[in-house]
């Protein structure tokens, strides 16, 4: 997800997506031409209003976001960064909760937005106008999101919710199923109240459709890749390059080959990996050693291919090493992975 990284907190990453400055140019505009309560059409400080509830709005999101990261930290699960975008927030955490702590965690936010809500209820009452009008919005729209957030349907902290307190009772597998099956069905319904009352609703339901799906086939991906180690899936007949050769030399080895990313091996050791995205637009006479990545990720052949999966959206790397006794055995790329799935869901159809 491209983005701008703005500052770091408690070993967080905080980051921005581009689309987030045109998403609060248009919030501005909303909440300019809306009517009080949930706007500032008529008021006498209307554009100011409108422009500092935009920016305010995706802080409180950061800030329900940040309820996440620190509970989920509490909890010793590592937060990576933080990402704000267009549909909101998104807190990554790098090793996924379950069972009652998943439903903690993502109490969190919607707890914090609650604070936030109640926090300006009572600055509505303020004599400063302008702090009045601001206030009266501003807590209607943060108990809004609230609510909003604890609907039980995925991506949605009440989907997680409802699938933590399950999965103490059922399994985490079939929590996940019914849980997500439960969002599908509220976003069905949400779409067509939506052709009905608000076409807004319907935007909302295929979102919610969406996550559920992909949270849905995140869990099979879970449920197949459990059944298998590294050594099954990771390609054994290796092509690796020299940190000596040009530019050049490697586009023509990569077109030749046929794939995008190579280890880089100096004296029968791993030095680092490069891909063609890492070369594109450089001096063709370069050496790749100036471009390769030599920040490392391995993993051992007898780790679970689960592992492998996890590593790769944690850290956003298409492939990744596999080393044994100090020596390059392997490697496995995300394309593997699809392409296991894949052939499982042949199998099951057949």
């Amino acid at each position: 997800m491209a983005s701008i990284r703005l500052f770091r907190i408690w070993g967080i990453d905080v980051k921005v997506h581009y689309s987030l400055f045109i998403v609060i140019a248009f919030l501005a505009y909303i909440f300019y031409i809306q009517e009080y309560p949930y706007g500032f059409r008529g008021s006498e400080y209307s554009v100011m209003l409108a422009i500092v509830a935009a920016v305010s709005l995706f802080l409180a999101v950061f800030l329900h976001e940040l309820g996440h990261a620190v509970v989920s930290k509490r909890f010793g699960h590592n937060v990576r960064e933080i990402i704000l975008f267009i549909f909101g927030g998104l807190a990554l955490i790098e090793k996924p909760p379950r069972g009652m702590r998943e439903a903690m965690i993502s109490l969190s936010g919607p707890a914090v937005s609650v604070f936030i809500a109640v926090v300006f209820y009572f600055l509505s009452g303020s004599s400063l106008e302008p702090l009045s009008e601001f206030s009266a919005v501003f807590y209607r729209i943060n108990l809004i999101i609230a609510i909003f957030n604890l609907i039980p349907a995925f991506p949605l902290d009440g989907g997680r919710v409802l699938r933590g307190l399950l999965s103490e009772k059922i399994g985490y597998r079939k929590a996940t199923y019914f849980s997500a099956e439960a969002g599908k069905a509220i976003a069905i319904f949400m779409g067509i109240a939506g052709l009905v009352y608000n076409l807004w609703l319907t935007f909302i339901a295929i979102f919610i459709y969406l996550g559920a799906a992909e949270e849905l086939k995140y869990s099979r991906m879970e449920a197949l890749l459990s059944r298998f180690r590294v050594r099954d899936i990771m390609t054994t007949e290796l092509k690796t390059v020299s940190p000596d050769m040009t530019v050049r030399e490697f586009i023509e080895f990569a077109f030749r080959n046929k794939h995008l990313g190579y280890p880089v091996m100096e004296s029968g050791r791993l030095v680092g990996i490069v891909t063609l995205h890492d070369v594109t637009g450089r001096n063709p006479e370069d050496r790749i050693s100036q471009y390769m990545n030599r920040k490392l990720i391995t993993l051992l052949p007898d780790e679970p291919a689960m592992k492998a999966f996890e590593v790769m959206n944690s850290t956003g790397v298409g492939r990744i090493p596999i080393v044994e006794h100090g020596e390059l055995v392997g490697i496995i790329t995300k394309t593997d992975l699809i392409r296991l799935m894949q052939i499982q869901e042949v199998l099951r159809l057949e």
